[in-house]
């Protein structure tokens, strides 16, 4: 499948997902979870008052309305229309204090030295070219900027035997610990086709992306491999046992 073909199957695919992933976005805005994920986001940003932060793959807008919510100048771009517009209903009254914009995530239209802050969550493992959607983060962060990613080895079962038996576990244990199974939904075969046509779930992560970040030149690369345990719920951790969330955190 050709880049443009899988872009536009990967736009199709989120923008049927929009309304029921939304249903996992209020579950984080629930409760101390929102608190929890803000924290963790804020501890790490470069000092300051007025802060850009852009949040790229915003889908149903959980780190824009968290951060908006705190005063943050916050944009907002997603390449699926369908997820831009779950993220400004699920925002109600902060719609207005955030600028959401329909971008590919590869090509950001923006000059460049345009944001302090770069956020984002799950996204990193659903592109079809992460080296250059890394290079064109850096281009549009000032000098001292910090980029924040929080993502983890998805769909690497696809490729790895020990992984897939793994996961099958947690889909039992999910199963005996009377939790929702995150991985049983509509068209969970179809994400997964597209899956095995992506990079990422066949690399070491997050140390492939330690030495991307690196040689584009960014000053400062570190990863969090502990972060998932701090910013998942139970029902999280039950799931996603096998596939531990991480935190990448890079400076310009």
């Amino acid at each position: 499948m050709n880049a443009n073909a899988m872009l536009s199957s990967i736009q199709q695919y989120w923008n049927r997902r929009a309304p029921s992933y939304t249903e996992v976005i209020l579950k984080n805005l629930a409760g101390q979870w929102e608190s929890v994920w803000a924290n963790e986001l804020i501890r790490n940003f470069p000092e300051g008052k007025g802060l850009r932060v852009l949040d790229i793959g915003t889908g149903p807008g959980f780190y824009a309305i968290i951060l908006a919510k705190r005063g943050y100048q916050v944009t907002a771009v997603d390449y699926s229309e369908g997820m831009l517009e779950e993220a400004k209903q699920n925002a109600g009254t902060l719609a207005d204090r955030i600028t959401f914009r329909q971008m590919d995530a590869h090509h950001l239209d923006f000059p460049d030295n345009s944001f302090d802050v770069i956020v984002t969550r799950n996204l990193t493992w659903n592109l079809a070219d992460p080296v250059r959607a890394y290079a064109d983060w850096q281009r549009v962060l000032v000098p001292g900027g910090v980029m924040l990613n929080f993502d983890a080895n998805w769909y690497s079962y696809l490729f790895d035997e020990e992984k897939k038996e793994e996961y099958d576990q947690d889909r039992e244990n999910t199963h005996l610990a009377g939790v929702e199974d995150h991985e049983s939904y509509e068209d969970a075969d179809r994400m997964e086709q597209i899956s095995r046509e992506l990079p990422m779930g066949r690399l070491a992560r997050p140390e492939w992306d330690l030495r991307v970040l690196k040689m584009l030149g960014f000053s400062s690369v570190t990863a969090d491999t502990n972060a998932g345990n701090r910013v998942w719920n139970e029902e999280e951790k039950i799931n996603y046992a096998s596939t531990p969330g991480f935190m990448i955190r890079a400076v310009k």
